[in-house]
């Protein structure tokens, strides 16, 4: 492993930090709309601002949030991008998969389409120094991987980290995230505890998964916004099977500074301008016990998994933890789920075409 990651370090071409100023002067000489107003999109407009770059609009498919403003920044349509000249502006796509909206665009007549990762380079994902001061800890990793797939997915993530190519990445996209068949199957006595609910989503998910066959779910959701419009999208659901917490998962119970969007984008910070509850989930388990445990919390998973360990310990649930929040997750959390009181058997999974979405799961 180490040979083969000093040969994908070798794989580096370009001097990509002047790739990445000369993109942002353009962006300083034009106009850009960003194709996507969720949390990304919502980070990538912070980064351009403080660049004193100007962002026209946004672009978003989803009519709910068409007519409504995110940052300041009016979200449209594509259709409507298109008779405001929209052509001629640089459409920087903001989205986890960006390649079909890419191919889209330019099918459309767009020109100036771009899908840099502007927020993943500003969070040290592209840094190969990082890569090579880390070496042993991914060696490690890559030596305790469950199986081949766990092998691929994780050096073909660093192999595009090193060249920012993003064919790397097309074979190994995995399908039906959070419930891999080839690597667990649920029975109808599940416990599951969605660390992260934002919309309910993957509740959704769990309870088709199991035929609406399960024993109870807990979930944590600590924006204010999102719990609100998740205790009405779950308002059909039995009350008796379902406890939901507006309060974020941690290693110690208290408050915390937050920034809320009301979006995928909101995480905890030290400038944030709201207040969240946190819980350990080894304080407020009753007597459901947990089967099967989902974490992505926007970086707080490490955390959250420190103030988790006796309900590990006591009850050895599976595991579906995001690893892809922070530049060093790909490896240091696996390392830790190494450490917890449980034997765990580690594989990893991708589910997008970018670097967003990449799973740990423990069983």
């Amino acid at each position: 492993m180490m040979e083969m990651l000093e040969q994908i370090c070798g794989m580096e071409t370009g001097d990509k930090d002047k790739i990445y100023t000369d993109l942002i002067e353009s962006f300083q000489k034009g106009n850009i709309v960003l194709y996507g107003a969720g949390g990304i999109g919502y980070i990538t407009s912070c980064i351009l601002k403080e660049k004193a770059c100007n962002i026209h609009c946004f672009v978003d498919d989803n009519k709910t949030k068409q007519g409504t403003y995110v940052n300041g920044i009016k979200v449209i349509s594509l259709e409507e991008l298109g008779r405001d000249a929209g052509y001629g502006y640089i459409v920087l796509i903001c989205i986890p998969n960006p390649m079909d909206v890419y191919h889209r665009l330019i099918s459309l007549g767009y020109k100036k389409v771009q899908y840099f990762p502007v927020m993943m380079w500003e969070k040290n994902f592209y840094n190969i120094s990082l890569l090579k001061e880390n070496r042993d800890k991914i060696d490690a990793v890559y030596e305790f991987l469950a199986d081949s797939l766990s092998r691929s997915v994780f050096m073909n993530i660093l192999k595009h980290r090193i060249t920012m190519d993003f064919s790397i990445l097309d074979n190994i996209i995995s399908q039906k995230q959070y419930f891999p068949s080839d690597i667990f199957v649920l029975n109808d006595r599940e416990c599951f505890v969605d660390g992260g609910v934002y919309n309910g989503e993957t509740i959704a998910d769990f309870v088709n998964s199991v035929d609406n066959k399960f024993d109870y779910i807990y979930g944590f959701e600590p924006d204010k916004q999102n719990f609100s419009n998740l205790t009405k999208s779950v308002a059909h659901m039995d009350c008796n099977r379902l406890k939901l917490f507006n309060a974020g998962l941690y290693s110690k119970a208290g408050e915390i500074s937050f920034d809320s969007h009301g979006n995928s984008a909101s995480a905890i910070s030290d400038t944030g301008g709201d207040n969240i509850s946190l819980v350990r989930l080894d304080d407020v388990v009753g007597e459901h016990k947990p089967t099967y445990i989902k974490l992505d919390i926007e970086g707080a998973e490490k955390e959250a998994l420190y103030g988790m360990q006796n309900t590990i310990a006591e009850n050895h649930p599976k595991l579906a933890i995001s690893i892809y929040h922070k530049a060093a997750d790909l490896w240091e959390l696996p390392l830790l789920i190494r450490t917890l009181p449980a034997s765990y058997n580690i594989y990893i999974r991708h589910y997008s075409n970018g670097l967003h979405e990449t799973v740990c799961y423990a069983i």
